[in-house]
């Protein structure tokens, strides 16, 4: 525990450098970004990508339907495919912000580093949810914090970023939730069939999707196909489209500037008084409020 709170220290002093200005910023690892709230945030639907999550100060919550799942910096967020969640900060104060850190996951290396590790026969029950917070381990600390000092020097960071983003994912899959990785690139499990029906939703959520489509995708029946999609994301696959459609809706408005009824039609409604109505129930307000708050 010495270990883990002096290199909490250690990436507090760095992380404050690095996330100088208020809110989310891009870094120069394009998978890496960070963080920095001063103030408490409300829950709000948030749409996350596969990736690590780390609380360096501070504290957050992710809500995946009636399950709370929440991380400081003694522990961190393992997402292991897209999902929509509700996110709020907990813990922030101007001399304390919070500050946070999100890798995403690369699947392409992770398998590739599973290749090598030898332990691999055995894995327990495939009956949780896609959400996992581990412990904190001083190993992968110091590896998080060997890619955080490489990000003002480009030559280091391109001959030795992906070797410590490689580091990092191995102390994941040594770690107490390294089994729910492990899963999502193992072929034959139905948590890889689950992953698969989610990117292909997350790939064709524009056009009308069906359930049955989806399970000849997962080679599952529908009826297990629903029962083993809630298990992991808490919501059926057609929840899960309506969300990710919503989600990508709310960005089309705000990063594009897209009118409701266009950014509607874009990803796969074709009413828009339903859009409004499922818009408000998501996100808390309608639509054209959203664009009226952006003039």
């Amino acid at each position: 525990m010495g270990d883990v709170a002096k290199m909490t220290g250690e990436l507090v002093v760095l992380m404050n450098q690095i996330a100088g200005v208020e809110g989310v910023s891009e870094t120069a690892w394009p998978e890496l970004t960070v963080a920095r709230m001063s103030t408490p945030q409300s829950r709000m639907p948030l749409h996350y990508k596969p990736s690590l999550c780390f609380v360096l100060q501070g504290q957050k919550r992710v809500f995946l339907g009636e399950q709370v799942f929440t991380y400081d910096p003694l522990h961190y967020l393992v997402v292991p495919m897209v999902l929509p969640l509700e996110m709020e900060v907990t813990q922030a104060t101007l001399n304390r912000p919070m500050l946070g850190i999100a890798l995403e996951l690369d699947l392409m290396l992770l398998s590739e580093l599973l290749i090598s590790m030898d332990d691999l026969s055995t894995y327990p029950a495939e009956n949780q949810p896609a959400l996992s917070v581990s412990k904190t381990s001083s190993e992968l600390q110091s590896a998080l914090f060997r890619l955080l000092q490489m990000l003002d020097s480009p030559s280091d960071l391109q001959i030795l970023g992906k070797t410590t983003v490689r580091e990092i994912l191995y102390w994941v899959l040594q770690g107490e939730q390294g089994e729910q990785l492990r899963r999502l690139v193992t072929r034959d499990s139905s948590s890889f069939r689950i992953a698969n029906v989610v990117g292909f939703i997350n790939q064709n959520f524009d056009r009308q999707i069906n359930i049955n489509e989806l399970s000849i995708l997962a080679n599952m029946s529908s009826s297990a196909l629903h029962q083993k999609f809630r298990q992991v994301t808490c919501m059926s696959p057609l929840q899960y489209l309506k969300k990710i459609r919503l989600h990508n809706a709310r960005s089309l408005m705000l990063e594009k500037g897209l009118k409701a009824s266009d950014a509607a039609f874009k990803v796969g409604y074709t009413n828009p008084s339903q859009f409004s109505r499922e818009f408000k129930r998501l996100f808390g307000l309608p639509p054209v409020s959203l664009r009226n708050s952006m003039k």
